[in-house]
């Protein structure tokens, strides 16, 4: 079986909502590093865990004033942020 160039797609076809999604993760993970004052305790997964969550109720608003407004009320995902760190007793949960 020969294989033509009608068999073959010359460009990919770009996800728009899945680039924009990304680029709005990005921006909130990489401000809420900036805040961080322990960077390296932060864990990328728990971004790859919660980021998809915020991006669906936040997608309208500022990814770095949402990470400002967050940052220390992550909730639950605390665990996959910080893995091995206890939360604080007075951590809220993410809106």
């Amino acid at each position: 079986m020969s294989t033509t160039a009608e068999d073959i797609d010359p460009a990919p076809t770009t996800n728009h909502a899945l680039t924009e999604a990304l680029a709005w993760i990005s921006k909130f993970a990489h401000a809420w590093k900036a805040i961080e004052p322990a960077p390296r305790s932060l864990s990328i997964d728990g971004f790859i865990i919660w980021g998809p969550v915020l991006y669906e109720k936040h997608k309208g608003d500022d990814p770095v004033k949402l990470a400002q407004q967050l940052f220390g009320k992550s909730g639950a995902y605390f665990r996959y942020l910080y893995p091995g760190r206890k939360p604080s007793a007075g951590a809220e949960l993410a809106s």
